[in-house]
């Protein structure tokens, strides 16, 4: 089991390296169109939770009543 561990570990680690490879790439053959993707990405992610929040807030409210 332990085995299996340490391979998922060194996977995600590669995978990661990976990932930073290839934003490094883009972001030095176009820095505008990476920074554009950056922005819709990170304001993605907010909405993603700003959503979450308020379900889970309209849940627990109904909870309440």
């Amino acid at each position: 089991m332990t085995a299996l561990l340490a391979q998922v570990k060194a996977v995600a680690k590669v995978g990661m390296y990976l990932m930073i490879a290839f934003m490094v790439i883009q972001l030095w053959q176009d820095p505008s169109g990476a920074a554009h993707a950056t922005t819709n990405f990170v304001a993605g992610v907010g909405h993603f939770f700003a959503s979450a929040m308020d379900k889970i807030g309209a849940f627990v409210k109904g909870l309440t009543k």
